[in-house]
């Protein structure tokens, strides 16, 4: 009778062993795959919405050709909170510029943002209390021209507001 407790608290233990090692490796797996940021490639091509500014697709700002782009995650919105910060990451080589959608209605365009600055734009001002929807169009510019676009990226965020 004895052996038989024995042997249940070593299959216990070693269950609990497996399952916190699956867990770990499992939170690992999260933090490794959803970052804060994401990260585009600057070869992607043009719409045709953009075709008013130059883009030499044969041209590439560096050889990998990476920017890094703030991730949107849902936020609460009110009068303390009214800002949604528009972020160009400090090692990224490209002007950026966000343009926030609701409905495909701009709500806002901001100007080339330098890396390393930020833009705020008042969102508490611009939308009734509830839940939406934001579209973020962010577009890539070289620093020395700043008519030549390197990439764009399309990025969702849920936003609710409370008035």
């Amino acid at each position: 009778m004895e052996k038989q407790k024995q042997s249940k608290r070593k299959l216990i233990i070693i269950l609990m062993f497996i399952l916190i090692l699956i867990m770990s490796l499992f939170i690992i797996w999260l933090l490794v795959n959803f970052s804060d940021r994401k990260t585009i490639k600057t070869d992607i091509e043009v719409s045709d919405t953009q075709s008013s500014i130059d883009f030499d697709p044969n041209h590439h700002h560096k050889e990998e050709g990476y920017t890094e782009v703030m991730g949107f995650g849902c936020l609460d919105i009110d009068k303390d909170f009214p800002f949604i910060y528009l972020i160009n990451p400090e090692g990224n080589e490209v002007y950026l510029s966000f343009d926030v959608y609701e409905n495909e209605e701009m709500l806002y365009s901001s100007k080339l943002i330098e890396p390393g600055k930020m833009e705020e734009f008042n969102i508490y001002e611009c939308l009734n209390a509830g839940k939406h929807t934001l579209t973020y169009s962010i577009a890539s510019f070289d620093m020395n021209d700043k008519t030549v676009l390197w990439s764009g990226i399309k990025q969702k965020q849920e936003i609710s507001i409370t008035k």
